[in-house]
């Protein structure tokens, strides 16, 4: 330490200061490219991150006020239930909100369940499948997975229906 000092004071004015600017660019380079930079990388990635989350969840919050809006329509419009094979009334259902070309599979688990497949599906006209279901034809869905697909309004669903 002592020797780095003797140099620095050995050192003409003009040098002096040429050190010492160098010095303090370094430690604020240091600073940048180790504190500063990595935060607010961090800090875009979260922004970005959040920004599709909100996105998301007003997606969701309108999905979710169709459905009750599709609730109180098929239970005010359908006071009896449609009786019948559960697949005949899917099959009814399917037409009616034009999913037909989006079912990958339609498989019957006794005579009251059937397993469902969708893949590509609109949205919002699988929320009117599902209400339609369940209102008008008595069909409870036990299971119901639903994925997300990169088309923007799409998704792949996978249920389980059993009458009520």
């Amino acid at each position: 330490m002592n020797e780095i000092k003797s140099w620095f004071l050995m050192l003409s004015s003009r040098e002096k200061t040429l050190v010492s600017v160098a010095v303090v660019a370094v430690i604020v380079m240091v600073f940048w490219l180790g504190v500063l930079n990595p935060i607010l990388s961090q800090h875009e990635k979260l922004t970005k991150l959040t920004e599709d989350k909100q996105t998301e969840l007003l997606i969701m919050q309108r999905q979710s006020t169709l459905v009750k809006q599709l609730q109180r329509q098929v239970s005010a419009s359908s006071k009896k239930k449609i009786r019948g094979n559960p697949q005949q009334l899917i099959e009814r259902a399917l037409q009616t909100w034009r999913l037909k070309p989006n079912l990958q599979r339609m498989q019957s688990r006794g005579a009251n369940k059937v397993i469902l497949s969708l893949k590509k599906a609109d949205a919002d006209k699988v929320m009117y499948f599902i209400a339609e279901l369940e209102q008008k034809y008595d069909l409870a869905s036990n299971e119901m997975i639903i994925s997300k697909n990169k088309t923007i309004g799409t998704v792949d669903v996978r249920l389980t229906l059993e009458k009520k």
